[in-house]
């Protein structure tokens, strides 16, 4: 992730102030503003450490290449080929990291001080764009979509809706993605003084944002159109299951998700295919059966959801049909 995330490292939850003892945090009651532009908070309690809220947010480049991919999903009819396209839903990744802001603070308050980023620990990320409405017109800006996620990944998807993906992808055909930007809102936590000049418990929110540099000419690659319809062999069924649950954080307390899908054959005989979603696995996994289907058949999906207490819940079978079965739990605010 580069100097600026690894810098940020990962974060526990702040420790309750009383019997147990304080731990090294910043003292938001004295703010001081460095060079016009960062804000920073003494230590509560060590005198040379200071923590500093990051003033800039950047997409990562590795290679020179930004950490950015855009997938468009798309049903074409198989008599059809060159016929409308119909966009079944899109995924977008970002990998974004903090402005490390060590150098600038150390040349404006010496070298002797410590500097570390405020403890991040969730932030809430929307993508949106703006547009002027002819000429000399006011800007318009529309959200795309919204994820709260964990700071300790840094990398994040969001998956997005078919309207959504669309007009995404439409805007980045046309090149008008310089109006396409990310904002990031985040909390940190710290202490303060009461009027008794004893320590509480405090927070504070800042927010950043910045715009996506990236072209669907200068960086091609980083675009693809996968067309689902495509994965089909005549009579074999073919699916891609999707779950970014543990990607984004929002499997709550569920630690494992498994999914059984099962179709019919051409013999009405059952053939099922089971995949498993947890932290560290992939997001996505392609099935295929290597068994003809009845034709005209369908599959039913069933979920069961492992939780960390070691409870186990049984879903119900769920009819399906389409190339893309998404099992994510998002919040997606989609164009109109």
């Amino acid at each position: 992730m580069g100097r600026a995330a690894a810098a940020i490292g990962l974060l526990a939850v702040l420790a309750g102030a009383g019997a147990a003892p304080l731990r090294a945090d910043p003292l938001l009651s004295r703010p001081e503003t460095v060079d016009g532009r960062v804000l920073i908070f003494p230590d509560h309690r060590s005198a040379n450490v200071y923590y500093y809220v990051p003033a800039g947010l950047a997409l990562v480049r590795t290679f020179g290449k930004p950490q950015f991919f855009f997938y468009k999903y798309v049903y074409v009819k198989a008599d059809a080929p060159g016929g409308p396209q119909t966009v079944a839903g899109g995924v977008l990744t970002l990998a974004v990291e903090f402005a490390d802001e060590t150098e600038a603070l150390r040349k404006a308050k010496g070298a002797s001080f410590e500097f570390r980023p405020v403890p991040v620990e969730e932030l809430t990320c929307v993508l949106s764009y703006t547009r002027l409405e002819g000429e000399g017109g006011a800007a318009e800006r529309e959200e795309l979509a919204k994820k709260e996620l964990l700071w300790t990944r840094k990398s994040f998807t969001l998956p997005l809706g078919g309207d959504s993906a669309g007009y995404l992808w439409k805007i980045f055909e046309d090149a008008k993605a310089t109006g396409l930007s990310v904002e990031c809102s985040f909390a940190f936590k710290g202490y303060e003084l009461d009027d008794e000049g004893k320590l509480k418990d405090g927070e504070r929110s800042a927010r950043l944002s910045f715009a996506v540099p990236v072209s669907m000419a200068a960086d091609p690659a980083l675009f693809q159109v996968v067309n689902l319809a495509g994965k089909v062999s005549f009579n074999y069924r073919r699916l891609s299951v999707i779950c970014f649950d543990f990607v984004n954080g929002t499997a709550g307390k569920t630690v494992k998700l498994a999914v059984e899908v099962e179709i019919l054959t051409a013999k009405k005989q059952r053939d099922f295919r089971t995949v498993a979603f947890m932290a560290g696995s992939e997001p996505q996994v392609d099935l295929a059966f290597d068994i003809p289907e009845a034709r005209g058949g369908t599959y039913r999906y069933r979920l069961t959801r492992i939780f960390a207490d070691g409870r186990s819940e049984r879903g119900e079978w769920t009819a399906g049909g389409e190339m893309f079965l998404d099992l994510s739990t998002y919040d997606i605010v989609d164009k109109d």
